[in-house]
């Protein structure tokens, strides 16, 4: 048996890069030659390029991963469903969105190239009617700032989507699942239309 199960897998771009962009709260795994680590950044997609940007502070475990392999999970919403919740199902499951991707991380060391990166940081994050700017900081100040931070991209070389959403199911129970959704985890439930 492979997994995940052909049903549950995802390999639309589009799908998957809104995964990413609407919960860029990133798992980053790597290993060094000493050991595991295990990272959670909030990254920025670049859609054009397959490129994540993001940045940590100095003392982040992931300094010991540059110019080394990534991989790295986004998770989207999940739920647990129960019996008693949704007729048509026989035992509990739980249903939920992954993207799994991976690729190298590099740093970014040229002080114009990490304001670059800090933009599009901001360009997905800020508020569009109103959004902070890089601006308000005086240009000492943020150079300062940049040295004591690291400052990375990871153009993804690979990327694949888990998305368990009762397929094994009937038409009628997935049905009933988004109508249950839809007032509990509208987020999840939007994934079963």
């Amino acid at each position: 048996m492979r997994y995940p199960l052909k049903d549950y897998k995802v390999q639309d771009d589009n799908q998957l890069f809104e995964v990413i962009e609407h919960f860029p709260l990133a798992t980053f795994i790597c290993k060094d030659n000493k050991q595991t680590h295990i990272c959670h950044l909030p990254v920025s997609l670049c859609r054009d390029t397959h490129t994540l940007y993001g940045h940590a502070v100095a003392s982040n475990p992931i300094r010991h991963c540059i110019s080394l392999p990534v991989d790295i999970v986004f998770r989207g919403p999940d739920t647990y469903l129960s019996p008693h919740q949704v007729k048509g199902l026989s035992l509990p499951t739980w249903d939920y969105v992954t993207v799994q991707a991976s690729g190298t991380l590099h740093s970014i060391h040229d002080f114009e190239k990490q304001l670059k990166a800090m933009q599009h940081i901001l360009n997905a994050f800020e508020d569009k009617q109103d959004p902070w700017q890089l601006s308000f900081v005086p240009e000492n100040r943020l150079k300062a700032m940049c040295k004591s931070l690291i400052f990375f991209d990871v153009k993804l070389e690979t990327m694949s989507g888990n998305f368990k959403l009762s397929q094994n199911k009937t038409v009628e129970t997935r049905a009933d699942i988004a109508k249950l959704l839809r007032n509990t985890n509208p987020k999840l439930s939007r994934y079963y239309e």
